[in-house]
């Protein structure tokens, strides 16, 4: 690898053959490969997702669809032609270039045909994708030699909402609602709760005289605002979704708001140039926000697996590790479920970085949905306190695992950066997190990105981003794979350039990925990925009770 091209290149040997069907469980989301034919002008083709198109050609002409459409401008609005269609706006966004709308399949033509119209995708289904590392991260040592807890940070957790639970106190600051009518810190669901306090939780019921473990947030001082964006069932629409990024960018100013937790996604199917969810939260981040999303569930199924918006280049995209319960980190593994680069279509280094996400024990919110279907999953009291009368009780405490838990953590490691400088971009909190993850020889870069990530190093570094810190594309050529320089993409920021950032050898073991036709356009007939009602609600490797 050379520090002054604008690529660096590894040759691949012979390639391991690798087959990915539907016969091997992989679904297909039905896109069609050529759309644009006789009955679909080229002009009109150019600006439907490939979902849209086929939803246009070959669905049912008068049955409803949800669509997202991109515009020259956030006020472009063309309600009375819609109506016409028999259509109708069902969202506006005042912060983002789009609105949300539901009309026949038939009218998809005249819609993209208007004017003001630049994209327009289908309102895909969003859903959530799911004992903290505290110790292993390096939280601890950030609060008792630093002083750094998050104090103060704020944090949007677009999830399905947050339950008032004393380990979060008056530091759950406010409360929005996008998906349903409720108006209180609810969670049906039970995901959020996990998620905020994974980021925010300060041990409150695990603390009594009789506790010998108690279950901290990575940064139990920072304040956490609920943005619930899914339902009950922990499912939910992009249209929902932007409307809380929406808000998010709106009040990010009388909020304080710098992190955005989005663990949460959906199976891609176009470019994130016109991906509606990758666009709201580049706008986020160009906003100041630091944006942190979970990778997907969905690394059983192999490479080409990362959801979106983890594919776009700007935020921060976080895999899933295993610490076999320990706090000692040199035996973390990558999870088996956690989603692989490089992204679908635009072929993305993805994940940024990977953290503890496998049976992370963090809050339960009583009577919801994952509480009452999974009762196997609440931690006894006799897991952190010796009382002998509670041992068999139910605690505050639930046990999950999956991508969304990792994302958490780096939100609450984002929070704790920006404690010790509050000045920092999201640029340069990315760049450090990435630069000061732990390499790992056994891994490559489309598994596990820059690393295993370490709160307590990255605090020890002292780069400035001086361009976007976006993660670099990856080429597939006749004699390997070919990665963008990270040294040119983020303006060479001090002494960090691409073997810093991914290791000596970023490249390794990376035959597979080569081969996997799929990836890249040819050889194989993966086109995304079927995301099922139950892929939030991973608990393990091997767990029995995965549905």
């Amino acid at each position: 690898m050379k520090r002054a091209r604008p690529m660096q290149k590894i040759l691949m040997g012979m390639a391991v053959l690798v087959l990915l069907t539907a016969a091997s469980g992989v679904g297909d989301l039905g896109l069609s490969t050529s759309y644009a034919g006789p009955s679909l002008e080229p002009a009109v083709a150019a600006k439907l997702s490939p979902r849209a198109a086929d939803m246009l050609l070959r669905g049912n002409p008068g049955a409803p669809v949800k669509m997202i459409v991109t515009t020259g401008q956030s006020t472009s609005l063309d309600v009375a032609t819609l109506l016409q269609m028999g259509g109708k706006v069902t969202r506006q966004y005042a912060q983002l270039d789009s609105y949300a709308v539901s009309l026949p399949a038939r009218a998809i033509r005249q819609l993209a045909g208007l004017p003001n119209v630049r994209h327009v995708s289908v309102d895909h289904p969003v859903q959530v994708l799911n004992d903290l590392n505290y110790v292993t991260l390096g939280a601890d040592i950030a609060k008792k030699n630093l002083g750094l807890n998050g104090h103060d940070v704020v944090i949007a957790v677009l999830d399905t909402g947050i339950y008032k639970h004393p380990d979060l106190g008056s530091r759950l600051t406010k409360e929005v609602d996008f998906a349903a009518t409720e108006k209180d810190y609810v969670d049906y669901y039970g995901h959020g709760t996990h998620v905020a306090g994974i980021i925010a939780g300060n041990a409150h019921d695990s603390s009594d005289a009789k506790s010998f473990r108690r279950f901290y947030g990575v940064a139990p001082d920072s304040k956490l605002i609920s943005v619930r964006v899914l339902g009950r069932d922990g499912t939910g629409y992009v249209s929902d979704v932007l409307a809380g990024i929406d808000w998010v960018i709106a009040n990010r100013a009388g909020q304080k708001i710098r992190v955005m937790n989005l663990s949460l996604g959906h199976a891609v199917e176009e470019s994130y140039l016109t991906d509606p969810l990758c666009q709201a939260v580049e706008k986020a981040w160009k906003a100041g926000i630091v944006v942190v999303v979970s990778a997907g569930n969905n690394g059983s199924l192999g490479y080409g697996t990362i959801g979106s918006p983890g594919n776009d280049p700007y935020v921060i995209t976080v895999g899933a590790s295993n610490n076999y319960l320990t706090s000692y980190r040199g035996d973390d593994i990558l999870a088996t479920y956690s989603s692989l680069g490089p992204t679908a279509i635009d072929h993305f280094v993805k994940p940024d970085l990977v953290a503890p996400g496998n049976r992370t024990i963090s809050l339960r919110s009583p009577a919801s949905a994952l509480d009452s279907t999974y009762p196997g999953l609440r931690k006894k009291y006799g897991v952190f306190n010796n009382d002998p009368n509670k041992a068999n009780q139910d605690s505050p405490y639930f046990e999950l695992s999956g991508t969304s838990m990792s994302a958490a953590v780096v939100s609450g490691m984002a929070a704790i950066l920006i404690d010790a400088d509050n000045s920092l971009s999201p640029d340069t909190v990315k760049a450090r997190l990435m630069r000061s993850a732990e390499k790992r020889l056994s891994y490559n870069i489309f598994q596990v990105g820059a690393g295993f990530a370490n709160l307590y190093a990255a605090l020890q570094e002292r780069g400035i981003a001086l361009l976007p810190s976006l993660s670099p594309r990856a080429y597939l050529t006749s004699t390997g794979i070919v990665v963008e320089s990270t040294n040119l993409l983020w303006g060479n920021p001090l002494s960090w350039d691409e073997i810093s950032i991914w290791g000596g050898d970023p490249l390794r073991n990376t035959d597979e990925v080569g081969s996997y036709g799929a990836v890249w356009g040819g050889g194989g007939t993966l086109r995304g990925f079927s995301v099922d009602s139950h892929d939030g609600v991973v608990f393990g490797d091997n767990d029995p009770m995965v549905p």
